[in-house]
């Protein structure tokens, strides 16, 4: 990569190299990442895999579950990140020399897996740091950074892989989507790769990327979104009901927390049987969306983000949904002090 003025330490040494290529053994060795990935997943998830096959000849295999809806997201899977391939049905490990998870951890409680593989590797950006990573053969969590793709590349580049345009193009989309544009969460390791990834992305595929084109349907949600946004002084709360892609509670949180005069924005939608929140806060905050969260979450569900931006699934099998929303609801007002009554965001 190229060279620029802001210089810093890489982390990753050759032992971590050494370590993570006696882990693998001889492959293939099965690629992992959270339900319903995002492109910081995805990338991660391809960066990972072209370490394995680049440094040592080891054949990676990529599976992801859940959705993939968001239509950036659908493009950056299918334009630049195609090895994905989906299963709501975890593969047989005795097929693969090793697991490794990327953009999550074993029990986050996002992803199917929650059991440590006796050669396990994880790594992850999101806070809370889980129990089950101490078991783990080999773990970097590291959760103030903003973006797992960074740490992916500090690994290429003490491997002296140079991310192809592709591959950069899906690294830096995953970097700026989960940092947005490094105006939250972050650390000057992300925003070097930011730079270093820039100068060798596919410019004509981030664009289509960037433009990839919304349905009706998007905007329908949209719509009905916004109508059922309330705002609560400084923090908005919105109940979206039955949605049609898991993903859309992130993309309406990442619209309402810029409203003028916001400290953070909830939202709530069900999907199949699950309950799935999203939480972000203002760049310019105190607020730690990742810690927030923690304290909205209900038994069994399970949670976990970072610096401005955070999510959570909660089971709702037997659950009555009206009483588990108000209880959500009232919690995160306490959390945030907010006493005021809540007004339509659109009257």
């Amino acid at each position: 990569m190229s060279n620029f003025t802001i210089e810093l330490t890489n982390p990753i040494k050759q032992a971590n190299l050494d370590k993570l290529r006696s882990i693998a053994g001889t492959g293939p060795v099965l690629i992992l990442t959270h339900d319903n990935p995002d492109p910081d997943a995805l990338a991660s998830g391809k960066a990972l895999a072209t370490l394995f096959r680049e440094a040592w000849g080891i054949t990676g295999r990529l599976v992801y579950s859940g959705l993939v809806a968001r239509a950036e997201n659908q493009a950056v899977l299918k334009r630049l990140t195609p090895e994905w391939e989906h299963s709501d049905v975890l593969p047989d490990f005795k097929e693969y020399t090793a697991i490794a998870q990327v953009d999550t951890q074993p029990g986050a409680g996002n992803n199917r897996l929650n059991t440590v593989h006796p050669r396990h590797i994880v790594i992850d950006h999101h806070y809370p740091v889980r129990e089950t990573i101490y078991t783990a053969t080999y773990s970097d969590i590291r959760t103030e950074m903003g973006s797992t793709v960074t740490m992916l590349a500090q690994y290429l580049e003490v491997a002296g892989i140079q991310p192809d345009p592709i591959l950069a193009t899906a690294m830096f989309y995953g970097l700026k989507t989960d940092t947005r544009s490094l105006s939250r969460g972050a650390s000057p390791a992300d925003e070097v790769t930011f730079l270093e990834l820039l100068h060798i992305l596919d410019q004509q595929e981030l664009s289509k990327v960037e433009l990839a084109g919304l349905s009706r349907e998007y905007f329908r949600s949209f719509s009905r979104g916004l109508s059922a946004t309330r705002v609560f002084g400084r923090v908005i709360v919105t109940r979206l009901g039955l949605i049609t892609q898991p993903d859309f509670t992130a993309e309406m949180a990442d619209i309402l927390i810029r409203l003028q005069g916001a400290h953070a924005a909830l939202c709530l939608g069900q999907h199949g049987d699950t309950l799935h929140i999203s939480l972000r806060t203002e760049p310019t905050g105190q607020q730690h969306a990742g810690k927030i969260i923690q304290q909205l979450i209900v038994s069994p569900g399970k949670a976990g983000g970072h610096g401005t931006m955070a999510g959570g699934q909660i089971p709702l099998q037997g659950k009555d949904m009206e009483p588990l929303l108000a209880d959500i609801e009232h919690r995160f007002l306490t959390v945030m002090g907010e006493t005021s009554g809540g007004e339509e965001l659109i009257a």
